[in-house]
């Protein structure tokens, strides 16, 4: 699939530079007039559109990508999978524009100046060989090529895959890729008309950002010296230092691989120290019940009153030690824990704010500037804050503590610019972001709107939400209890 967008003059005479041709040669391989280049480069009039896409697909063809900022060589596709989605940019030097042919060749055809990538793919012994054989030559150079080839050899014969020239402008958009897929590789099935049904309404208003915690990922700058803080606007050259590991979700919470890059030494002491802890004493109930690992080992945690752990001959089991086990007329165990740490709430709705602010996108955050300062420097502001739903809902487990945001697309009086979904195992809590220069009012009471229900009808289906106030901001002590069921109901941690 070409794209069909019109270069700009300066792209072209970029493109041109960068591969070392004159403007005949350009004009040769396109099969245009060198006055149709020249005169476009000086920008004194723009090429037909047949014109304009025979000088893209040439320039295209010798491996010259077009970016938002100028010209790279190389290739820049993104695979989807019923798996995921992923993206492969491989570069290469202009003399060396041979492998982008080949790797075109494998997935479509090339026909000079036309080069055409076919969108659906399907797993096959031969397109393995093709892969395969193109990675042994070129892997050298470029080792990530071995992603493209695991993910091949990952898929059974006969799997449909999306490859496409650039990744879904919206979760809409995926959301339509996905249903191709899915029935591409599930024919048997009726269209996912219930999907759309449930989250048609959502993707219309909202954007997701789901960043995956399952393998390395870093938000933000690669190099340090162009690093400027999330939280206080510091950089390199106002003394800032980024030489801390800096979690997007604390590691306390199960996260190993989800890292901000722009995030700087003293913020990531002040919430390691004054914000974070808060979050995982009130999870520590969870965090021991799931056996979430933090840094490689189990957790254990002691009370005034108890502790609980888990089995080591057995680490699927949870073990409560207390001194004080009540049972009621129907069989339930209550094991009393005692006093935890004392805790202010409102760093537990700081610290969730925290989060979603490591993996906003980072367009999002002028608008949350008040929301930053906020959650960094504890800056009051006259709004309130709403509450935070929470619900215990029985999905699949996971190793970590997981983010989701949805975002709004356009204005609303009264639906949230960020919501925040924040999941431990089957811990659920939804939030706003609070303090946004796009919300209108104070979100008290959102999760009760109307619209609403309506938007987010995928949380209808959860029967048992409860409203907190975490708005408080004095510390208080929270005391902690396990009660345990007479029948195979899991374990419920109630800290009250």
């Amino acid at each position: 699939m070409a794209s069909e967008t019109i270069p700009r003059p300066e792209q072209v005479r970029a493109a041109r530079s960068l591969l070392g041709w004159s403007q005949q040669d350009l004009a040769a391989k396109a099969g245009v007039a060198i006055s149709t280049i020249a005169d476009f480069e000086r920008g004194q009039r723009s090429p037909i559109p047949n014109n304009a896409l025979a000088i893209r697909q040439a320039l295209e063809a010798a491996g010259v990508l077009f970016t938002e900022t100028g010209v790279s060589h190389g290739f820049h596709w993104t695979f989807m999978t019923e798996r995921g989605t992923s993206g492969l940019i491989v570069t290469f030097t202009p003399e060396a524009a041979g492998p982008v042919i080949d790797f075109a060749s494998i997935f479509g055809k090339v026909e000079p100046p036309k080069v055409s990538i076919d969108t659906i793919q399907c797993a096959t012994p031969e397109l393995r060989n093709k892969v395969h054989d193109y990675v042994d030559r070129h892997a050298a150079k470029t080792p990530h090529l071995f992603r493209l080839r695991k993910m091949l050899d990952d898929m059974p014969d006969g799997e449909f895959f999306l490859l496409l020239p650039t990744p879904p402008s919206s979760t809409a958009e995926q959301f339509r890729y996905e249903q191709v897929l899915h029935q591409l590789n599930h024919p048997q099935e009726q269209p996912l008309d219930e999907h759309l049904q449930v989250f048609g309404r959502l993707l219309e208003k909202y954007d997701l950002c789901m960043p995956r915690t399952d393998k390395h990922f870093n938000i933000g700058n690669a190099k340090k010296a162009d690093r400027t803080c999330r939280f206080c606007g510091n950089s390199r050259k106002t003394g800032a230092q980024f030489n801390k590991e800096a979690h997007a979700i604390p590691a306390a919470l199960g996260n190993k691989y989800l890292k901000l890059a722009d995030e700087c030494d003293d913020c990531n002491q002040y919430f390691g120290d004054k914000i974070e802890p808060t979050l995982v004493e009130l999870l520590n109930i969870q965090r021991v019940f799931l056996g979430i690992e933090a840094r490689g080992s189990l957790p254990t945690v002691k009370f005034p009153g108890g502790r609980l752990f888990r089995d080591g001959n057995n680490d699927k089991m949870m073990v409560v030690v207390s001194e004080k086990i009540s049972e009621d007329a129907s069989g339930v165990l209550t094991a009393q824990l005692g006093t935890g740490k004392p805790i202010v709430p409102q760093s537990f709705y700081r610290a969730l704010s925290k989060i979603a602010l490591s993996v906003i996108p980072e367009q999002e955050l002028p608008a949350l500037a008040k929301t930053i300062r906020w959650v960094r420097y504890g800056e009051s502001s006259e709004a309130p804050l709403p509450k935070i739903a929470a619900a215990v809902v029985m999905l699949p487990p996971d190793p970590s503590a997981q983010i989701t945001l949805y975002i709004r697309k356009e204005p609303h009086s009264k639906m949230p610019h960020v919501l925040c979904e924040f999941r431990l195992g089957c811990y659920m809590y939804v939030y706003a972001l609070p303090f946004s220069e796009r919300d209108d009012g104070n979100l008290l009471g959102f999760f009760e709107e109307e619209e609403f229900k309506q938007t987010f009808r995928h949380y209808a289906s959860v029967p048992s939400w409860s409203q907190q106030d975490y708005s408080g901001n004095q510390e208080i002590q929270v005391l902690q209890s396990i009660r345990l069921q007479p029948s195979n109901a899991p374990i419920d941690g109630q800290p009250s």
